[in-house]
């Protein structure tokens, strides 16, 4: 993935992704036999091949440009170094980025990937082969369509499912003989009903998403007028996709004005919007330097990863033509990673090869001058 892209990912500054679309109704519960374990490559650690009695097995779901994956995993590195030989875990990446590229194109970054983190990811990884057979089989089959996720087995079966930050008050229940799955398999049941009742309204922006795919902007904004907005959720995907077809018409007043009203009203949008500026090419100095104006804003959110926030807004100046301000943020950029890997902040966000692009990228817009 590229610098822009892991940049949009990463840091909120997003080019709006879809929603799931309802899903046949998931299969896979509580209870259940743990599906067949295929994947690309093992990448990290002792291959699974059988469970073993009386042992547990986490398996977490994740991908590189999720946030909260990175987040929770020196948690895990944690829970694996306490339960060593009590229990195995093993990350399980899935659903990265690679457009109409085979998924095991991912390999070689997320090989990268695990390797620059290190002991911050101290547990078995995987990574998913090209049916995506774990995201299939295992999450979607379970109704998940999040991450993360993580699934807990013992005998080989699914005792649990839920976020990883939640694990540790499961793995004591299960070490001591006290988790009552029965219970928790009717809550998960009855959340799973109710998903699946929320997923299924997103059928409705069916035509749109796929109008955006094949780049029809045109259609997508005469599907767009024939939308109930009254939901909150319909109405951000739909407003998303209304400012990525008018800049992509270049009807770059009509999109700032619907932009800055949507802002307005919910500023948590701006990063959206900025993201689908950059990422639309040959639009005018003004969009451009609008969509600067947004990044430097998202900087004082809190939780932000300042090094690509600076990143992003170089490349908002360098497109407008404003070489001056790219390189002064462009240096910001570097000095925070710098910082940033020194401090151990940011784990997974910053890498040893984001410096080093950084410097690169530092070096190309001085030769501009």
């Amino acid at each position: 993935m590229n610098i822009l892209k892991r940049i949009i990912f990463a840091v909120g500054l997003i080019i709006p992704t879809t929603i799931a679309t309802a899903q046949s109704k998931a299969a896979l519960t509580i209870g259940d036999t743990a599906p067949e374990l295929k994947y690309a490559k093992w990448i990290k650690g002792t291959p699974v091949t059988k469970y073993e009695k009386d042992h547990l097995y986490v398996f977490e779901f994740w991908a590189t440009w999720c946030g909260p994956c990175k987040a929770a995993m020196p948690h895990l590195s944690e829970l694996a170094k306490k339960y060593e030989g009590k229990v195995t875990f093993t990350g399980v990446n899935i659903w990265e980025k690679t457009g109409d590229k085979p998924y095991e194109s991912s390999l070689p970054a997320v090989t990268n990937f695990v390797k620059s983190v290190g002991d911050k990811m101290a547990y078995n990884v995987i990574a998913d082969n090209n049916e995506q057979h774990m995201a299939n089989k295992w999450m979607i089959a379970a109704g998940q369509n999040g991450i993360p996720a993580t699934f807990l087995l013992k005998e080989g079966k699914i005792i649990w499912i839920g976020h990883p930050m939640k694990l540790d008050s499961i793995i004591e229940l299960s070490i001591a003989g006290k988790y009552d799955m029965e219970a928790f398999k009717q809550e998960f049941n009855g959340s799973k009903v109710r998903t699946e009742a929320m997923m299924a309204k997103f059928k409705i922006l069916d035509p749109m998403l796929k109008a955006v795919k094949a780049k029809e902007y045109t259609k997508v904004l005469a599907i767009i007028d024939t939308l109930d907005l009254s939901d909150q959720m319909i109405a951000m995907q739909a407003n998303s996709a209304k400012i990525t077809a008018l800049y992509a018409l270049k009807r770059e007043t009509e999109a700032m004005s619907f932009s800055q009203g949507w802002i307005k009203s919910n500023n948590g949008f701006s990063g959206t919007v900025a993201g689908i500026i950059i990422g639309t090419e040959g639009l005018s100095r003004k969009s451009y330097l609008y969509a600067a104006e947004l990044g430097n804003s998202a900087l004082a959110q809190e939780g932000i990863v300042k090094p690509l926030v600076y990143h992003f807004i170089a490349t908002a100046y360098d497109k407008a033509g404003d070489i001056k301000n790219a390189i002064i943020s462009e240096e910001k950029a570097l000095q925070t990673a710098k910082e940033a890997l020194k401090e151990g902040k940011f784990i997974g966000s910053i890498l040893d090869s984001t410096v080093t692009e950084f410097e690169a990228q530092l070096a190309l817009y001085k030769k501009k001058l």
